[in-house]
């Protein structure tokens, strides 16, 4: 058997919206569930929590959830979401995220729940780590799950208070994407990418 090394995972990943009913082996789920689990984060305070959804119906009032609305007023459905045996909610422990604001001419980094006495007295601008640890952790689990055969598609559209009261998230916790996890009816054409010489700039910055 053919096994996919990362480079290859990176290449053949696509985004996947039809997906076979097969479930998924558990060992195979619990491989891609430790891939997340051992991504980084700021700090390495993992300020995360991951909602595995398999129960049918859950997943189509999630999907319900999830349908929005264009500008021009079309309704866009979703409903996709529910033909996928696993989707994993990404849930954002904010007080155990890594934030940062400026000081003196450096940025100091620390606990969000260990600074939230002293924000109102520190003036400027506060970064967070906490997108992008929950945005590493799903690469990790959709680079492995490529690997294992499998396709994903970010959901980054949701109606998030009908999706906290679904799953009973706490209101200090946020929640604002999902990763639908299954085995795919087909692999999709790759999409067009930009080349590297409209990406990248050596040394400084230029247009």
């Amino acid at each position: 058997m053919h096994k996919m090394d990362v480079v290859e995972a990176i290449q053949k990943r696509r985004s996947v919206r039809h997906f076979k009913p097969d479930d998924i082996p558990d060992d195979v789920l619990e491989r891609l569930l430790n891939a997340m689990r051992l991504a980084p984060s700021g700090a390495n305070y993992q300020p995360w929590k991951f909602i595995v959804v398999k129960e049918k119906e859950i997943k189509s009032k999630f999907a319900a959830a999830c349908e929005y609305e264009t500008r021009k007023g079309n309704r866009i459905s979703q409903s996709w979401i529910a033909e996928a045996p696993v989707v994993i909610v990404a849930c954002e422990l904010m007080q155990e995220g890594a934030i940062g604001y400026y000081k003196d001419e450096i940025i100091v980094i620390t606990k969000k729940a260990d600074l939230d006495a002293d924000m109102k007295l520190i003036p400027g601008k506060f970064i967070s780590t906490i997108d992008m640890d929950i945005a590493i952790a799903f690469d990790h689990l959709a680079l492995t799950a490529r690997a294992e055969g499998l396709g994903t598609c970010w959901v980054g559209t949701m109606y998030a208070p009908k999706v906290r009261d679904l799953f009973g998230i706490p209101e200090n916790v946020q929640v604002q994407i999902a990763l639908a996890l299954g085995y795919p009816v087909e692999w999709p054409e790759p999409r067009p990418r930009k080349t590297l010489e409209q990406i990248i700039c050596y040394d400084r910055y230029s247009e």
